[in-house]
C-alpha cells in the first residue's frame, strides 16, 4: 500500500522560501506603491496605477495576475489602505530583525553579567537558550504575518473576493490603532 502524502522535497522547500522572500520585498513596497497610487489618482491616472499593481502583484505571485479596473476614488482608497499597510509590516518586519538579534544571537550582543532575573538565567548559556526558544516561534509568527499581509493586499488590488475589502479595512484600522496608542505612550 502506497502512502498518498508526499514528503516535501528540497525544491518544494526552496519555493515555500522564494513565496515568501517575494511576499516580504512586496511589504516593503506596499507604502511607496500606495502613496504612488494615490498621487495616481489625484492626477487621474488610474491606468498607471493598474499596470504598477499588475507588475507587482506579478512579482509576488511569480505569474501574470491581472488587478482590475480601478475607479480614481477605488485608486486613491486602495492607495492608502496599501500605504497603511505597508507601514504596518514595515514594523513588523522591524520585529522580525529584534526576535533575530535578541534571540538565537543573543549571546552574541549581551556582554553584560547575566542577572539572576535573566530569562534562562543565571548561566549565559541558559539565557541564551531561553531567548532563542522564545524567538525562534515568534520569528515563524510575525514571517507568517508579513506572508499574510501581502496575501490580503494582493487580493484587494485583485478585487477578486467581497470579504477582502471589509478585511483589509479592518486590518488597517487596527494597525492605525495601534500605532496611535503606541505612539502615545513615547
Amino acid at each position: 500500500m502506497t502512502d498518498t502524502l508526499t514528503q516535501p522535497t528540497i525544491r518544494d522547500t526552496i519555493t515555500g522560501l522564494r513565496r515568501l522572500g517575494r511576499s516580504v520585498v512586496y511589504d516593503a513596497l506596499l507604502v511607496p506603491v500606495g502613496v504612488l497610487t494615490m498621487a495616481d489618482a489625484v492626477v487621474g491616472e488610474q491606468e498607471t496605477a493598474v499596470r504598477r499593481w499588475r507588475r507587482l502583484v506579478t512579482y509576488r505571485l511569480g505569474r501574470a495576475a491581472a488587478p482590475r479596473a480601478m475607479s480614481a476614488g477605488q485608486a486613491f482608497g486602495y492607495g492608502l489602505l496599501s500605504a497603511v499597510l505597508g507601514l504596518a509590516s514595515v514594523f513588523v518586519m522591524l520585529l522580525v530583525v529584534l526576535a533575530v538579534v535578541r534571540g538565537p544571537f543573543w549571546g552574541l550582543v549581551e556582554h553584560g553579567p547575566v542577572q539572576p532575573g535573566t530569562w534562562g538565567g543565571p548561566t549565559r548559556a541558559g539565557a541564551w537558550t531561553a531567548h532563542a526558544l522564545i524567538a525562534v516561534p515568534c520569528i515563524l509568527v510575525f514571517l507568517f504575518a508579513l506572508w499574510g499581509i501581502a496575501a490580503l493586499q494582493t487580493l484587494l488590488v485583485q478585487g477578486t473576493r467581497r470579504w477582502v475589502l471589509p478585511a483589509t479595512i479592518a486590518l488597517a484600522s487596527g494597525s492605525l490603532a495601534f500605532f496611535w496608542s503606541w505612539l502615545q505612550q513615547l
